[in-house]
């Protein structure tokens, strides 16, 4: 992985799990901002890049696909791990029409969420040295 400094920003309306995955990828060096609601993360996503979004899908007003389309407008290279207890057909199709690159089952174990973040930006950082996948 890159030695830059990796942005993150994180979705969902638990407060208590927010922030306790937040200083779990603090605790990797990574920068990482909490929005409790759809129209906070539209606007940090107005403001800042992201290398990373994780997101909940179930949620107040906008939901996960949604929040993702939008954010996905404005910022095609971040990484969107959406995280859902609802995995059925329908919603996976939404969220992966909507642009997100991996789905993880609620409860998520946050050593799995750190892994598939690595797992993410490091494919990043193989395509833009080689220009395509390995």
């Amino acid at each position: 992985m890159t030695t830059e400094t990796v942005n993150i920003l994180v979705v969902g309306d638990d407060e208590e799990a927010c922030t306790y995955l937040a200083r779990m990828l603090s605790a990797k060096d990574w920068q990482t901002d909490i929005a409790w609601i759809g129209s906070k993360a539209l606007e940090l996503a107005r403001k800042n890049a992201y290398d990373a979004i994780v997101f909940d899908y179930r949620r107040p007003g906008l939901d996960g696909a949604e929040i993702c389309r939008r954010i996905r407008e404005s910022q095609p290279h971040a990484r969107n791990v959406l995280m859902t207890g609802t995995q059925n057909i329908d919603t996976v199709y939404r969220v992966v029409e909507a642009g997100v690159d991996r789905i993880l089952g609620k409860p998520v174990d946050p050593k799995e969420l750190v892994r598939v973040l690595e797992e993410q930006l490091d494919r990043d950082v193989m395509i833009s040295q080689k220009g395509e996948l390995p």
